[in-house]
């Protein structure tokens, strides 16, 4: 999309896209469109293309949702479907990755957080959502380190309280 800005003195200044893109952060160095700038000082913008919602479901969604910040900083999202109220209910565990090539997501991002919430109901399953780290600014093997971290802090939970009954 063009932009077309005018200076004090009311001459245009074409910042189409192949021209130079300055901004405070200096040229724009890397850019899919709408998606995610780097700048030349390292500083990366990505605009709200997607709205983020907090854990809280609707009462009708026959589900609970809330975030969990592991020690590593690395933030996860846990959907457990009504069906897990039954302390004899054991429920398989599914863990998720969300879409956006290791640079954009987010476990906040409305559309994962329905299409999860749906996911857990249906399925009778406890979803776990990962929040990785995002590229550029931490590089892979970051996001695989994340969910590395996620899938073992699960694992000890699971050896320790015998199960994700603790959660509910």
């Amino acid at each position: 999309m063009a932009t077309i800005s005018f200076s004090h003195n009311h001459q245009p200044s074409d910042n189409r896209r192949g021209g130079s893109h300055h901004h405070r952060h200096g040229p724009v160095v890397e850019e899919i469109e709408g998606l995610i700038k780097v700048f030349n000082d390292g500083c990366v913008e990505r605009p709200p293309i997607v709205p983020t919602v907090s854990p809280t479901l609707h009462p009708s969604a026959k589900a609970t949702a809330f975030d969990i910040k592991l020690s590593n900083d690395t933030l996860i999202r846990v959907y457990i479907p009504e069906a897990a109220a039954s302390p004899s209910v054991t429920l398989p565990l599914l863990v998720y990755f969300h879409g956006g090539g290791f640079c954009v997501g987010s476990t906040a991002w409305s559309c994962y957080h329905d299409f999860l919430t749906s996911l857990a109901v249906k399925t009778r399953c406890v979803v776990v959502s990962v929040n990785y780290r995002l590229a550029p600014e931490h590089r892979l093997p970051a996001a695989y380190d994340d969910g590395v971290n996620v899938v073992s802090w699960l694992v000890k939970q699971h050896i320790s309280h015998g199960g994700y009954s603790s959660w509910v």
